[in-house]
């Protein structure tokens, strides 16, 4: 009976991921299927976990496993972790090989208190060992293999395309492939801010923090010493270097990842609604995309070339090629600012071309033009825009030469993929593409902007 339960939970996983728009919809991610949750009324985290079964908990204690915010994160950039903890729970038994990991993590994170003096001391202390992930891998794939929890799981997330680029692996496959994406995104982050170690984009994207600063590392210790009391017996197995990569992005201030959520959630009926109920027939293209460019100067909120940009998408926008805007940029130039591209875009066209608020749509994330496309398509499959149509780009000649040139070599080394199918130069300042699915593929390894 427990695993007529189990399965028929799953089933039921499965089809609310296939029926949140009434339909069964390719467009569907996991942040849509979050927000529509979300909005029917669970706002709080134990009620989440009790009725949808995503947010897991460690049932010894008062407080859940993560907070909202939290789990929020990790079922948009990691999406496996975000899901591994209900069907782990369902288990009758806890492998082995989990209970030995998760006492060594809890071992060596009570060890590090006593005995580390430098941040990376404790990063090296509670990373997952290169065996560890071999290891957990093989007995996930020997748990998809011998539990229907596990294999639903595994169909749920083929199906919302988290990590699409494995979708054709067989769900043995897969399963080790998304753990070893997530897993190795999480060691990142532990390298990358607490140990220093230098990001791809050092510039805008480095630790906040000298690393071999002594308050540094007493700061680090807190963290570890508060995540070390973590009650054994209820422990999921990766529990503690995720609870210490996610403090860790706050410690340093970079929860650019986390920051919109809740701005974007409450946007989502709306914009669906309106999507729906537009007549596509009149528009040539599906929205105007505006990439942000940022300013060197922490007290300017807007670049002038952002705005020359905005002004292009404005004429646009009222001789009708496309009914919505797309703004596209974060907190980016300088370092650290607290301007956000979309955000200063937004605020511009609505002040000075009076574009109406519901048909701007905001982009908060990307860091690139590279992820300027791929987080706009991500945006349009989530909200059921018609991908069929082109995406029309403004910009300056400068970018749009690149758009339409080094920019493919360059999402394939950084991403793995284009994002997109088809694209062609129409102007010196507009590119029309159309999206790939590959762009539903998170990147663990950029944790800014996965």
């Amino acid at each position: 009976m427990k695993y007529l339960a189990v399965t028929l939970f799953c089933f039921c996983l499965i089809l609310c991921i296939n029926t949140i728009h009434g339909q069964n919809n390719p467009n569907q991610d996991a942040a849509s299927i979050n927000e529509q949750l979300l909005k029917q009324g669970t706002t709080d985290a134990q009620s989440f976990s009790r009725e949808k079964g995503m947010v897991f908990y460690n049932s010894g204690q008062d407080e859940p496993e993560f907070s909202n915010q939290e789990m929020q994160l990790l079922l948009n950039d990691f999406s496996l972790l975000g899901m591994l903890g209900s069907s782990l729970n369902n288990l009758q038994y806890e492998p082995r090989l989990f209970r030995e990991t998760k006492a060594r993590l809890k071992q060596d994170a009570k060890e590090s208190v006593k005995g580390c003096r430098t941040a990376a001391c404790y990063s090296n202390s509670l990373k997952f060992t290169s065996f560890e992930i071999m290891a957990i891998g093989d007995e996930l794939v020997n748990l998809t293999t011998k539990h229907p929890q596990f294999k639903s799981m595994v169909q749920g997330l083929k199906k919302i395309g988290k990590y699409h680029l494995f979708n054709n692996e067989a769900d043995s496959g897969f399963i080790r492939k998304a753990w070893e994406a997530d897993a190795l995104g999480i060691n990142y982050i532990l390298q990358t801010y607490i140990e220093g170690n230098e990001p791809l984009y050092p510039k805008i994207d480095a630790i906040s923090f000298v690393k071999d600063d002594p308050v540094f590392a007493d700061s680090v210790k807190a963290i570890v010493t508060k995540i070390s009391s973590f009650k054994y017996r209820t422990l999921l197995f990766y529990r503690i270097p995720v609870k210490l990569a996610i403090e860790i992005l706050r410690l340093n201030g970079r929860d650019e990842a986390m920051r919109y959520n809740g701005l974007m959630g409450r946007s989502y009926n709306t914009i669906v609604q309106s999507v729906r109920n537009i007549n596509w027939d009149l528009f040539p293209n599906s929205v105007i995309l505006v990439p942000g460019l940022g300013p060197e100067r922490p007290d300017i909120s807007l670049d002038s070339g952002s705005a020359r940009r905005c002004d292009s998408a404005a004429v646009r926008y009222y001789t009708r090629r496309a009914p919505f805007i797309v703004v596209s940029g974060g907190h980016v130039h300088p370092n650290k600012t607290p301007y956000c591209e979309a955000i200063e875009m937004k605020k511009y066209l609505i002040n000075k071309w009076h574009i109406p608020e519901p048909a701007i749509i905001i982009e908060p994330n990307a860091r690139h033009t590279t992820t300027n496309l791929r987080n706009t398509n991500r945006l349009l499959y989530k909200y059921n825009f018609p991908t069929q149509k082109p995406v029309l780009i403004v910009s300056d000649p400068a970018q749009t030469a690149y758009i339409n040139g080094a920019m493919k070599d360059k999402a394939i080394k950084e991403l793995g993929y284009a994002p997109f199918s088809t694209i062609r130069k129409i102007s010196p300042t507009e590119t029309e593409y159309l999206p790939s699915q590959d762009s539903r593929h998170i990147n663990s390894m950029d944790p800014l902007d996965p």
